[in-house]
């Protein structure tokens, strides 16, 4: 049998990557390996890289293929968008503009990724852009326009932006201020870590009723929300019915009792179902007249334990003015008819 044909050997036209391992991280773009993703890679949140929670490409890569295509479109906001669908980012021309007024120096593709992790737009992709395009009706419109989500930042307080954070729309800044109002109501001396707790609460309840309008479940949220209402102390299991309860437990029971009524009486009794079964008579009478009878006391309460107690005794019967024998005729009866 004749010897088969050796195969001819083909040659490598592409390097092998370099091994991973050793935690190291490689820019598939440039090749550059990292001993961390976090400070090299941006942040992403997008379904396909939420499992590493950082996009494959290294900060420098994503500047130079921003520049790149600010070149090929002659346009930063054209250019902007193109980056957003080649790395699955929320398309906002309000975030844009938000970053054209506080970019200054820094990288504009950088602190546009960066604020599309903010909790407005922290679970929001491109698919999300496309939707509410399609819901628009209209083309993609390239020029500066109002965000589907509501109105920028213009017309608010700047105390409110200072005190929320840049990134929500005029409606959120009004709804997480009455939400405060709200939580904050009553409460004294409000310390900067309370105040952070507060805050912490109102932008979950916030997330979670906006959640739970589109059908969406908002575990997340929860979770911050009850680990803020654990830190005050406010949490459901940690409160009782009434905060004047739990101060009471702490106290004398005369001074509980006053402090009680003082906060939460009892409403007043109608005249008509006052003392209907007369125990409160009953206790004074039977009870402390009774004592105050034995230690001498001469009160109210013994007479009326006196005036009780004369309904219950025996009395001979007086007869002023009679003889011995009509006294006895009367007690035995009369002995017979003339004798």
């Amino acid at each position: 049998m004749a010897d088969a044909p050796k195969r001819k050997r083909l040659e490598k036209t592409v390097s092998d990557p370099p091994p991973v391992g050793n935690q190291k991280f490689y820019c598939p773009r440039c090749g550059t390996a990292y001993s961390r993703q976090k400070g090299y890679f941006p942040v992403s949140h997008s379904p396909m890289y939420r499992m590493g929670g950082y996009l494959p490409w290294c900060s420098e890569c994503v500047d130079e293929m921003y520049d790149e295509y600010r070149k090929k479109l002659g346009d930063d906001r054209r250019a902007m968008k193109r980056m957003c669908m080649k790395m699955d980012l929320y398309w906002s021309d309000s975030i844009f503009d938000m970053v054209e007024r506080t970019a200054g120096v820094n990288s504009r593709i950088r602190s546009y990724i960066g604020k599309t992790n903010i909790i407005r737009y922290i679970d929001k992709t491109y698919d999300d852009t496309l939707q509410e395009e399609e819901k628009k009706g209209a083309a993609v419109s390239l020029a500066p326009a109002a965000d589907a989500d509501g109105e920028d930042e213009a017309g608010v307080d700047d105390e409110l932006i200072e005190f929320w954070g840049t990134g929500y729309d005029a409606d959120s800044y009004k709804d997480l201020d009455r939400r405060y109002t709200k939580w904050t109501s009553g409460v004294k001396n409000i310390s900067p870590v309370h105040e952070a707790l507060y805050k912490t609460i109102c932008i979950n309840e916030q997330i979670i009723a906006r959640s739970g309008a589109k059908g969406d479940v908002a575990d997340k949220a929860q979770k911050n929300m009850m680990d803020a209402l654990s830190a005050l102390n406010i949490k459901p299991s940690q409160v009782k019915n009434d905060s004047q309860d739990a101060e009471v437990e702490k106290m004398p029971l005369g001074v509980g009792i006053q402090t009680w009524e003082f906060h939460r009486p009892l409403p007043r009794t109608p005249e008509e179902l006052k003392d209907q079964s007369r125990l409160k008579r009953n206790i004074l009478t039977w009870f402390v007249g009774k004592t105050s009878k034995m230690v001498g006391a001469k009160n109210s309460y013994s007479r009326m334990y006196e005036e009780a107690m004369d309904k219950y005794r025996v009395r001979k019967p007086e007869y002023a003015g009679e003889d011995d024998d009509t006294i006895l005729a009367d007690i035995f009866g009369d002995g017979g008819d003339g004798g």
